[in-house]
């Protein structure tokens, strides 16, 4: 019997990319929910085997008819573009509901997407929202797996065309004191394997796995491979006492406005150190082997 395999935020970044993987690399049947999944574009080959479902994750009704017969769920959902709410406390209310209707549906695998950042330290308010979102799906759940990354390089990940407009808009460069804080960024094409190979790994319980590339930089380093790769010239001076606000500053000025308010709250993260801490990762998927930050960039090429 062929699966049925489930998107929550199909037409977001992730959940637009792990279709069109999916539906190139498996033979599952796939339903991409979004509040207007009808304007995904699938490819006309495909359309037999995707439904496309609009629904809110905060209908707790349609989204376990959506659901129904169901084998695994994967769940992209952030709240952090909406204007004058608390998306900390949105996006745990929509885990919430959306963890009800898996029960509901009799889901048996949630699949989640979060970030990566030591609970240990004081994190940003975009990191704190991510764990908490793993940690209200593990505990309503029957099996979660989250993975953890820092930065996706691909078109269409805001932190990483975040970087590419001001590489490309400012060969000037003031950065403020998180570009010494380390991150660990993965290629596209291997945060989609990861996701995909989710699906049957064998599991008993929940897992939380860290998944990342084999090298971990600075902001201001990763600019610099960037910039070197981009064929740019940059000159770059590193100011340890510009306030964080100037990052959105910058991103209001020089990236899409979209990306841009996002963007504001995710520039606190990159005060976090963002790396891998365990080998979880290499244990429970041992074919995948990252490629390296020229690698991924190399991707971007060939992959819209």
């Amino acid at each position: 019997m062929v699966m049925i395999i489930a998107i929550i935020g199909a037409r977001g970044f992730l959940g637009s990319h792990l279709t069109d993987h999916l539906l190139k690399t498996t033979n599952y049947s796939i339903r991409a929910i979004s509040r207007n999944a009808q304007a995904m574009n699938i490819a006309p080959e495909f359309h037999s085997r995707v439904q496309l479902i609009n629904t809110d994750v905060f209908d707790e009704e349609s989204m376990s008819q959506a659901l129904k017969d169901v084998d695994v769920a994967y769940y992209f959902v952030h709240l952090m573009g909406q204007k004058d709410r608390d998306f900390y406390t949105q996006e745990a209310i929509a885990a919430d509901r959306f963890s009800a209707a898996v029960i509901a549906a009799g889901v048996k695998r949630v699949i989640y997407m979060g970030g990566l950042g030591n609970d240990t330290e004081v994190l940003s308010a975009h990191l704190q929202s991510r764990h908490n979102t793993g940690t209200v799906l593990r505990e309503h759940c029957p099996l979660v797996l989250e993975l953890r990354s820092s930065m996706i390089i691909g078109h269409g990940s805001i932190s990483f065309d975040i970087i590419k407009n001001l590489v490309h808009k400012l060969p000037f460069m003031t950065l403020p004191r998180w570009s010494i804080s380390l991150t660990q960024p993965i290629a596209l094409a291997d945060a989609l394997e990861y996701l995909g190979q989710g699906i049957k790994l064998k599991l008993d319980h929940s897992h939380i796995v860290e998944i990342g590339g084999p090298q971990v930089v600075s902001y201001k380093e990763l600019y610099r491979i960037y910039a070197n790769w981009s064929g740019r010239r940059i000159f770059m001076i590193r100011l340890p006492f510009l306030p964080e606000w100037l990052g959105g500053w910058w991103l209001d000025l020089f990236t899409p406005r979209n990306h841009a308010r996002i963007g504001r709250v995710m520039v606190h993260s990159m005060s976090n150190s963002m790396v891998v801490t365990h080998t979880r990762a290499a244990e429970l998927f041992p074919t995948i082997k990252p490629r390296t930050i020229k690698e991924a960039l190399d991707d971007t090429i060939t992959t819209p």
